[in-house]
């Protein structure tokens, strides 16, 4: 009886998770694989591989009264290609198919996929050449080096969903969700004994309607970002990959600062986003905060002179160690955006579409061999801008929880 009253969909995401965890449960754990073609003078190629498949369970919305409503779905999916040349040169082509069965009433965020699930496309296509550990030049088609949510691999959350600075400052910065433009970064990381610093610097070749307008105006993005380590650095050597999780073992704090600025197009003549960003792992503690202000100056004669929108995220984790070198990791997450102060009462900024949205998540990851293989059952409740809900108000709330399973190669 108990198990014909949980949904039908919630029962297949635990039967799947325990087949593909049952040779940890019996103490066998799973081999390491990496599909690696060698190449000449220690070059080689990865085929990479990751998705995250969710199980939303729809408990409120203000899109439909009929709740609770199941979605399965690929949240994110991807495939790629990556390695190096040689010991200087490395590069990845990444390609993305998210959404695979995302339900258009799901609150939960990510893209339906109404159209027979043709959405395979490019996500990233870039080279990196290292001339030192203070040197490395990457160009090609990335995410600008600013804001640190929006750096962040999803595969690497401790929390289930990304936070709000992984969002709006990607709209406001190069004006397509996935937060890339083409473009080149010149980046290092001087390693200390008890202090560590990473700096990067870049310009990129902005190309979106949304910040170009009617592209009249050629100019440049531009971004820079500095971190200092106390303590751990958060990596060994450059790269553009970073972890949320110090998974018990890092002892360090980072305190970052970025900006990005772009002077002038049809659209604008001042569009600015800076920020400061906080990341400690201390033992099984994992702590992370940033905050991000969006200015953008409108040229549009009937706009206000400027406008000033808010974004930010606070998540904290807590990583209980168990058998076999897994992983439970209990995690919180308070993240929002709020847009100019003149705009509030609409509750969306129009001149730069940040729009309010404030989530609380509480859950539980199972890392049972770090991120490569990965359960979580998160809660998700929070209130955000809808433009056409049913009784006109400018928000509604939406609750909802989510059973995942995390693989990747």
């Amino acid at each position: 009886m108990l198990l014909k009253s949980i949904p039908r969909s919630c029962r297949i995401t635990a039967t799947v998770s325990m087949i593909l965890t049952s040779g940890i449960c019996f103490g066998q754990a799973f081999p390491e694989w990496n599909a690696r073609l060698p190449l000449n003078d220690s070059g080689f190629v990865d085929i990479l591989q990751y998705f995250q498949i969710w199980n939303t369970i729809t408990l409120k919305t203000p899109l439909t009264t009929s709740t609770p409503r199941i979605d399965t779905h690929l949240r994110r999916a991807r495939f790629g290609l990556g390695g190096q040349i040689n010991s200087r040169a490395q590069f990845y082509v990444g390609f993305t198919y998210d959404g695979i069965g995302k339900d258009s009433l799901s609150p939960s965020a990510g893209i339906p996929n109404p159209n027979d699930n043709q959405t395979f496309s490019i996500r990233d296509a870039f080279f990196t050449y290292r001339l030192s550990s203070m040197l490395n030049f990457t160009i090609g088609y990335f995410r600008p080096r600013a804001v640190k949510e929006s750096i962040y691999t999803s595969a690497f959350n401790i929390s289930q969903e990304k936070g709000q600075p992984n969002f709006q400052p990607r709209i406001h910065m190069v004006g397509r969700a996935i937060g890339r433009e083409t473009g080149f970064n010149l980046g290092g990381f001087k390693r200390g004994r008890k202090h560590s610093i990473l700096y990067d610097v870049g310009f990129f070749d902005t190309n979106h309607p949304l910040i170009v307008g009617d592209n009249r105006i050629w100019s440049p993005l531009l971004t820079a970002r500095l971190v200092w380590m106390i303590g751990d650095p958060e990596l060994e050597i450059y790269q553009l990959v970073y972890h949320q999780s110090g998974y018990g073992k890092r002892k360090g704090l980072s305190l970052g600062t970025n900006i990005s600025y772009q002077q002038k197009t049809s659209l604008f003549t001042n569009n600015t986003i800076y920020g400061a960003d906080a990341q400690l792992n201390y033992g099984p503690l994992d702590i992370l905060a940033e905050y991000v202000w969006l200015y953008r100056n409108p040229s549009n004669p009937e706009a206000p002179a400027a406008t000033l929108d808010h974004s930010y995220v606070i998540k904290t984790a807590w990583n209980f160690e168990i058998k076999h070198q897994q992983i439970l990791q209990f995690t919180l997450m308070q993240t929002g955006t709020n847009p100019d102060k003149k705009f509030i009462s609409q509750a969306i900024n129009p001149f730069t579409l940040a729009s309010f949205y404030n989530e609380w998540a509480l859950g539980l990851n199972w890392l049972i061999i770090r991120n490569r293989l990965k359960l979580g059952l998160h809660f998700v409740e929070g209130r955000r801008y809808y433009p056409n809900i049913p009784d006109g108000m400018p928000t509604g709330v939406f609750r909802y929880i989510n059973p995942s399973i995390q693989w990747m190669n």
